[in-house]
């Protein structure tokens, strides 16, 4: 890396993500749960009193091939989890943090036709660090939970670092690459990895190069890791969706609730509210690609940049809007989506600044950017002094039930409720809080859970009139 002010800038993200994710300790419930190897049952039965913690690759493996023939296939996510799970919270802070700047780092590039370079340009690459944090909803569930992490982030960086060969050879069609024996092993298992990710992503990542494969079928530019990848994608996304624990689920009614008019309602709601987050990216993306249209494209040289862009917007509003059918629409959910939004209007401010086309004036840039800094910095603030009040309370809660491990262990142990943020802080923090919550139910799995982690008899979250 020649430019050290961007050496800077990328070790400033790391420390970011590094301090916010230091200020998350592990969330009651899926975090303790995955703790243990896998029982062979849904994961709202509470763990038997036999429940074994997983501490050695066997239990690893044993757990992975219950989860996948009982209750999903995100295998690539599951795996990660219980891997860090074991090897504790700290070394999850420092190895997510950096995939978190990775992330970054690949929506730069491709936004960058695919070039993969340590050069970046300053403003582009900040542009990207401030629309993750700023248009992504449920930004925190992402980035900052483990479980989330591994199940969402993660998942998407393989999947991008899929993309970027394939958008290079889509913008340099003629020119070879990635000839070599290795490379065309190394995509396969690449897009293996990026099909056994996140059901709702990768069937549109399909498509699209499906598409491109054949429309260059006869090209004499085509290559073998072209095929090699999207074969790998496929195998991937197979073992995805036909796990034998999807099937089961099926079967238990897990994913029949969008049939119900109050699915379909709460899963209306969460998705105006992405749409929310995203209307400014929205509306720079389709109010930049009318005026283009009328400038006419062949003056410009951008004919392959404006139909890169409208095919991510609509793998974008497609990942997005297929949620509507899910049986749960959680915020994180929609973050795939999100990236490939913050793609396209990241390659339309590339061309602003290459193609010498105005689609943001100086003067609304500058105001933007003032108004940008000052959203971060009250977002971030607000943000970081809440997670260090929840995460003291959290650790406080925690101290005690080693105590009660210690000298107390056959007493059901009751704590106080971790206090709410309430709606102006959330408001002000963009939404990005987390919260941790535990049942009044010393028999809820989640609290169940908790329990076995510390060795306790069991824990209850104290009712109001206590």
């Amino acid at each position: 890396m020649k430019n050290k002010s961007t050496a800077g800038i990328l070790f400033g993200f790391f420390l970011f993500y590094y301090i916010f994710n230091s200020f998350h300790p592990l969330s009651f419930g899926d975090d303790y749960l995955y703790s243990f190897v896998w029982q062979g049952k849904s994961m709202y039965t509470p763990l038997t009193e036999g429940a074994v913690r997983v501490s050695s690759w066997r239990d690893l493996l044993l757990s992975q091939w219950s989860l996948y023939l009982t209750w999903g296939g995100r295998t690539l996510g599951q795996t990660l989890t219980q891997v860090f799970l074991w090897l504790g919270k700290g070394t999850f802070n420092i190895f997510n943090a950096f995939v978190s700047v990775v992330l970054v780092a690949e929506i730069y590039w491709c936004a960058n036709k695919g070039r993969v370079s340590l050069n970046f340009k300053p403003a582009l690459i900040c542009w990207v660090f401030f629309a993750l944090w700023a248009f992504s909803f449920g930004f925190s569930t992402v980035f900052f939970w483990l479980t989330g992490a591994c199940i969402y982030l993660w998942p998407t960086v393989f999947l991008l670092g899929f993309m970027i060969p394939y958008i290079k050879k889509y913008y340099y069609f003629d020119e070879p690459f990635g000839t070599t024996h290795l490379f065309k092993i190394g995509m396969f298992f690449l897009g293996l990895f990026a099909g056994w990710g996140n059901e709702n992503s990768v069937c549109w990542i399909i498509l699209i190069i499906l598409i491109f494969l054949y429309s260059t079928r006869k090209d004499p530019g085509k290559e073998t890791w072209m095929y090699s990848g999207f074969a790998g994608l496929l195998l991937g996304y197979a073992l995805l969706m036909f796990a034998p624990g999807n099937v089961m689920r099926l079967h238990e009614g897990y994913n029949l609730s969008f049939l119900t008019l109050q699915g379909l309602k709460d899963n209306l709601y969460i998705f105006s509210i992405t749409v929310t987050f995203q209307l400014f990216l929205w509306y720079f993306a389709l109010k930049s690609l009318y005026r283009l249209k009328r400038k006419g494209l062949n003056k410009y040289g951008i004919k392959d940049d404006i139909l890169l862009v409208k095919t991510l917007c609509i793998v974008s509003s497609g990942m997005t809007a297929v949620m509507l059918f899910s049986p749960f629409f959680p915020p994180r959910s929609s973050f795939p989506g999100t990236v490939q939004l913050i793609i396209a209007v990241s390659i339309l401010l590339r061309i602003q600044r290459t193609g010498g086309i105005v689609l943001l004036p100086v003067m609304t840039r500058k105001f933007l950017t003032g108004v940008g800094i000052l959203y971060f910095i009250m977002t971030a603030t607000v943000t970081i002094s809440y997670a260090y009040e929840t995460s003291s309370q959290v650790n406080a809660i925690i101290d005690l039930a080693q105590q009660a491990q210690l000298t107390s262990r056959n007493r059901v142990l009751s704590v106080k409720p971790i206090k709410e943020s309430g709606m102006i802080r959330d408001f002000l923090s963009g939404f990005h809080l987390s919260y941790y919550d535990f049942s009044e139910d010393e028999n809820d799995w989640g609290n169940v859970a908790f329990a076995r982690y510390y060795g306790i008899k069991g824990i209850r979250k104290m009712k109001i009139n206590e």
